[in-house]
């Protein structure tokens, strides 16, 4: 099934890198009406101390199908259920060896559109995915959003998500019901988008909404959770991730939680991909700062406004289609987040199918 150039070019790029569910799905039923698909990888990486203190050699894998049956000629049904699977007992006894990644059904309208429902990223994420095109660790951004215990970027229970590519036009809605284990009421999030060509290379800009309406603001444990959240995004790229050539991604982010902080965040991604597609380089530079040191003293005790900042870098190799090896690096700079400087480091193996 191949993507047209409109459809997310961040979402190539975590299908290759991911799961390569479109390239390298396994079929196992197809006729005129229907198709199924086993999808997954499996993923061995090295780390060091900074990376992983408890255990250096680490295994996930992945494990799931895809489908789409055709209702009439304007109408398909779709869905997909993908397992992230521990190779190994997990530090933490609470947390289970299996966890769905990806869990969601929905209606494939063609040139009208899509709308489905459940476990996935909501509209707002479709901002920022220009720079999520890393293996392990992602963007520096994701990392420090944990702290609203309703993650930026992540995949989130309960959404309900339209979306619309057509001839370069990206309109994304999403709706989060309420979810008590995220101290979430309700989200509601949108993404506009225009691409077209210059040359042969595609270069698009995207905008974004998303208001949480949160619990009333606490602690849990050490960590400030709860309040309304308003986040604010724009984004701009050039290529596309993972093909032949050059590619970069910028995005710029405004966001603010209830009497907690006033943040602004920078994300940039450049990556070059050999003739071929052999060799993958990138490279990333991101950073959160608060706009309001008294705010940063109510939620993290500190008037520092460096949440986080550093370098992340990655050099991947297709030894063939459905095999990678890559190595991975990240610095991560002293702020409140990281009182000590880290060095992350990561060697791993990818097989996916």
């Amino acid at each position: 099934m191949k993507m047209k150039k409109q459809i997310l070019v961040s979402t190539v790029a975590s299908a290759l890198a991911l799961c390569a569910v479109s390239a390298n799905a396994a079929t196992v039923y197809s006729d005129d009406t229907s198709r199924l698909d086993i999808i997954g990888r499996m993923k061995v990486n090295l780390m060091n101390n900074d990376a992983n203190p408890d255990r250096r050699l680490e295994g996930i894998s992945r494990l799931g199908v895809d489908g789409k049956t055709k209702v009439n000629e304007n109408v398909a049904v779709y869905g997909q259920v993908l397992y992230e699977l521990q190779a190994q007992e997990p530090q933490n006894k609470d947390v289970d060896r299996i966890d769905i990644y990806y869990g969601y059904v929905g209606f494939d309208f063609g040139d009208f559109g899509k709308l489905q429902f459940g476990h996935n990223e909501d509209a707002f994420y479709q901002v920022s995915a220009v720079t999520d095109v890393f293996v392990d660790w992602g963007t520096i951004g994701s990392a420090y959003w944990g702290l609203t215990d309703n993650d930026y970027g992540g995949r989130k229970d309960g959404i309900a998500m339209y979306e619309l590519n057509y001839n370069g036009f990206l309109l994304a809605a999403s709706y989060q019901f309420k979810d008590a284990s995220k101290h979430v009421n309700y989200a509601v999030g949108a993404t506009a988008g225009y691409e077209f060509q210059i040359g042969e290379q595609p270069l698009g800009f995207r905008a974004g909404y998303n208001h949480y309406d949160g619990f009333r603001p606490h602690y849990d444990g050490d960590q400030y959770v709860g309040g309304d959240k308003n986040e604010t995004a724009l984004s701009l790229y050039y290529g596309e991730s993972g093909a032949p050539g050059l590619y970069a991604a910028f995005v710029y982010n405004w966001d603010k939680l209830e009497n907690t902080y006033k943040v602004h965040g920078l994300e940039t991604a450049v990556s070059y991909t050999t003739p071929g597609t052999d060799w993958t380089f990138t490279v990333a530079y991101a950073y959160l700062h608060n706009s309001d040191r008294e705010l940063s003293k109510i939620s993290l005790g500190s008037d520092d406004r460096v949440f986080q900042s550093g370098w992340t870098g990655e050099i991947l190799y297709n030894l063939t289609s459905n095999f990678q090896i890559y190595g991975e690096a990240e610095r991560l700079n002293t702020s409140v987040t990281s009182p000590e400087a880290q060095n992350k480091l990561s060697l791993g193996l990818i097989y996916n199918f």
